[in-house]
């Protein structure tokens, strides 16, 4: 008997260590089933998370299809619009061009008026220069001819001198002139 309640002490301590087994296992159960559902918690917000942001980048997509031809048809039409612009550039460079040249046609034409005038007034001087050379040679014969005791000539020098000063500046003159002439021309044969 002593050994039959032995046996039942060593039974009832087998039961409640297993007891104990089984609450232990309880209670790692229950925290399992606690992190269990939170981790379900977790997987059905990001599950809708998810389908949320599927469905921005279906949106977005779609968006970004729609920017993407706009974005061709403007890049068309801004090649368009830049042909048109380079051939309006092109047309209103050319126009301002030929106004220039018809300006300086005009300008030309006028210098060349001017430079007729010029040539035309310069024969006239040198046919006059030449007169007066043939009068100062007249003058000077006279002179040669004439004693020096009979007239002072004093005043006909002076007057000859003055002529042979306006020579000279009517030679440079003539000089200046065919130097503009030849500018004129050379300005003409480059354009």
């Amino acid at each position: 008997m002593l050994q039959k309640i032995k046996e039942l002490i060593n039974a009832k301590e087998g039961i409640d260590e297993i007891n104990r087994n089984i609450g232990e296992n309880n209670k790692i159960i229950h925290d399992l089933k606690a992190q269990l559902e939170s981790l379900k918690g977790d997987v059905i917000e990001t599950k809708k998370e998810q389908k949320e942001f599927l469905h921005n980048f279906r949106e977005n997509l779609h968006i970004i299809k729609n920017l993407r031809e706009d974005f061709g048809k403007e890049l068309y039409e801004f090649k368009l619009l830049k042909g048109q612009l380079q051939r309006k550039i092109l047309d209103k460079f050319e126009e301002e061009l030929q106004k220039d040249l018809e300006v300086n046609r005009e300008s030309l034409r006028k210098d060349a008026e001017d430079y007729e005038l010029l040539r035309k007034k310069v024969s006239e001087i040198l046919s006059r220069l030449s007169l007066t050379g043939e009068e100062m040679s007249k003058f000077l014969e006279i002179s040669r001819s004439i004693k020096k005791e009979d007239f002072e000539l004093t005043k006909f020098a002076r007057h000859l001198i003055e002529m042979d000063r306006e020579k000279l500046e009517l030679m440079r003159k003539i000089d200046n002139l065919e130097r503009l002439v030849s500018k004129i021309r050379r300005r003409e044969v480059v354009r």
